[in-house]
């Protein structure tokens, strides 16, 4: 596993999805915060934790549990573009993003449906929302894992440019 490119694509693809979210959440008045909605299963599941139960401070648990899963997700596509002949680019980006999009459905769905105290989430929009953010996720967690190539050839070009200018 290429560590570094994992998590750099990890937090590439799950940053650039939960600004997709919360863009989405607010244009259609619905709540698509992967982040928040984390956060509320997790301490409706687990009440008898310390902590605070509200205020942004308290979200900190949803967004740590919603970059694990990123980085789940990542280390699944580093595994997949280093063992097949598949690459990280923008249309593999897009197809690992929609079967990314139908897992975390049914993860959420499960979710949802033994949670003992749910979000109420409008679940048929929200499924359609996961589906187009998980597809940003894949594309952004693509560029992500390949950004570290482009600065090193950006890198390279610089060295050659710097050394014609030198006369080297």
């Amino acid at each position: 596993m290429n560590v570094f490119n994992t998590l750099l694509s990890g937090v590439m693809g799950t940053s650039t999805m939960t600004l997709f979210s919360y863009a989405a959440s607010e244009k259609e008045g619905q709540q698509f915060k992967e982040p928040i909605l984390l956060h509320k299963l997790f301490r409706r599941a687990l009440p008898f934790l310390p902590g605070k139960r509200s205020g942004r401070s308290a979200r900190f648990d949803g967004w740590i549990l919603h970059y694990i899963a990123g980085f789940l997700f990542s280390a699944a596509y580093d595994r997949i573009w280093n063992k097949t002949r598949v690459t990280p680019s923008i249309p593999a980006g897009m197809v690992l993003g929609a079967v990314s999009g139908l897992a975390g459905i049914a993860i959420w769905d499960l979710m949802f449906r033994m949670h003992p105290d749910p979000p109420k989430v409008n679940v048929k929009d929200y499924y359609k929302h996961l589906m187009a953010a998980h597809v940003v996720f894949g594309v952004f967690a693509a560029l992500g894992y390949r950004a570290p190539e482009g600065v090193e050839k950006a890198v390279e070009v610089m060295e050659m440019e710097e050394e014609a200018e030198l006369g080297i």
